[in-house]
């Protein structure tokens, strides 16, 4: 068994078929503005937190565009942050876009050759070293192009000024046959525009981040060449302050590199979540089970991870963490929705309110108080979620005693003239869930059992 949840499937011929966070509008909508540059270079961001499906939105937006007839490059910075520049990797990353194989292959085989050369000078030469240009020009770059470049002194008397503007040639050279190899393109039957992704930028070590921008701006800025970035911009502003020291004003100066930014919209996580349980093979273990409600407990968990604001990649660990759980309980034992959702959701995220709810050691209005407190709640406790939430840990934590105060109230209530229509149906909606889950639920003896036993598996780490 794998406890190892795939990735969402993005193929190249239906690259919507999967779309578990329903953004095919939005991604045709951002393929519209990359594919509509009007010749000129364009460097969009799309910024969205850490774990919110940035890569699969990129992924699916390269394999639309792929579809529209573009030309792309993926590069993920990330695993590419090694190297000591990143000119390296995405003149690595460019090549893999024109391969050899191809019958067409010697179209624009040339310049892609000159470009990998140029690249390859600049940085063995360094930025202080000097260099010679041949003097017949950038367009009419000679062959024997290193060898020019190679002549120098490199010396301790040589001219630093004359070095860095002879430097500055060179990355002339380098733009010149890069947009040779873009003009290209249409030879190939492939709109004029190269769309490059850079996924996941804002995790590389700081000092690389800021050099594959600065790479971008000056040596990659050529007609009907558009860059995607896949950023966390809260996170690139944390990498701009790290380099740059805590008074640079990181927004202001990350403009200088992005032309537009894109907000990706919050996704809806009870359909991510659907999705999740389907990769994870877990509509199949629920259907051998008789005493597990599996749509239950995806509406209780999405109601959580509501609450807390989780992420993606957190309600995955969430996901996984249940069907490590599910893999150690014998079929035959009961899981109640409610409170394997609250007690999963709990030990991924408050692990000391996870103990208290565990082990009975606090007040279940207390439990309700501080779900209502947290900055996403509003109004999601009010559903009958929220009220069969509020009754399942009256029924589970109090005592007799304040079970008893807790009912009363509710029948106190339902006497007082004036109700609306909807206060009563709750008042009578939480008598009548207290009375069942009173019933069903067993002392605290299944809730501390599941509780341990998720309390283990949180320690599996995959």
């Amino acid at each position: 068994m794998s406890f190892r949840l795939p990735a969402i499937e993005v193929s190249d011929d239906t690259p919507f078929a999967n779309d578990a966070l329903d953004r095919e509008k939005i991604v045709n909508f951002v393929a519209g503005i990359v594919g509509d540059t009007g010749g000129h270079p364009l460097v969009l961001a799309i910024d969205s937190p850490y774990g919110t499906g940035k890569s699969t939105f990129v992924d699916m937006l390269g394999k639309v565009l792929n579809q529209k007839n573009f030309r792309t490059v993926y590069f993920n910075a990330w695993k590419a942050d090694h190297v000591s520049d990143p000119l390296i990797a995405m003149v690595a990353a460019l090549d893999e876009a024109f391969p050899h194989s191809e019958g067409d292959s010697e179209i624009g085989a040339v310049n892609m050759a000159r470009v990998k050369k140029i690249a390859g000078i600049l940085l063995k030469r360094g930025a202080a070293v000097g260099v010679k240009i041949a003097t017949a020009g950038v367009v009419d770059l000679s062959d024997d192009l290193e060898e020019a470049l190679g002549d120098t002194a490199a010396d301790a008397t040589s001219d630093v000024i004359e070095a860095f503007e002879k430097e500055e040639e060179a990355a002339k050279c380098f733009k010149a046959e890069l947009e040779k190899v873009v003009t290209k393109l249409p030879e190939l039957n492939k709109k004029p525009t190269l769309v490059f992704f850079i996924d996941e930028l804002d995790r590389c070590r700081p000092d690389f981040a800021m050099s594959l921008l600065e790479r971008v701006k000056h040596m990659f800025d050529v007609p009907n060449m558009a860059f995607v970035l896949s950023v966390d911009k809260k996170q690139l502003e944390a990498v701009t302050a790290a380099v740059y020291g805590e008074k640079i004003d990181a927004p202001e100066y990350l403009r200088k590199f992005i032309d537009l930014e894109f907000g990706l919209p919050s996704p809806s996580k009870e359909a991510f979540i659907k999705n999740a349980f389907t990769r994870a093979g877990l509509d199949e273990k629920f259907a051998t089970r008789q005493h597990a409600d599996k749509d239950q407990i995806v509406r209780f968990i999405t109601l959580l991870v509501n609450i807390y604001g989780m992420s993606l990649r957190a309600i995955e660990r969430c996901i996984v963490r249940l069907k490590l759980v599910l893999a150690v309980t014998p079929e035959n034992h009961g899981l109640h929705a409610i409170q394997i959702a609250l007690l999963i959701v709990l030990r991924s995220v408050d692990k000391e309110m996870f103990d208290q709810v565990a082990h009975r050691k606090i007040d279940p209005l207390r439990v309700m108080e501080h779900f209502r407190s947290l900055p996403n709640s509003r109004g999601l406790l009010d559903e009958i979620e929220g009220l069969a939430l509020e009754t399942m840990l009256v029924a589970e934590l109090a005592d007799n005693q304040s079970r008893g105060a807790y009912r009363s109230e509710q029948r106190v209530i339902l006497d007082r003239t004036g109700l609306t229509d909807d206060e009563r149906n709750k008042a009578q909606l939480r008598l009548q869930m207290l009375d069942s889950f009173s019933r069903d639920l067993f002392g605290g003896n299944r809730l501390s059992r599941i509780a341990a036993t998720i309390d283990i598996a949180a320690n599996v780490r995959g």
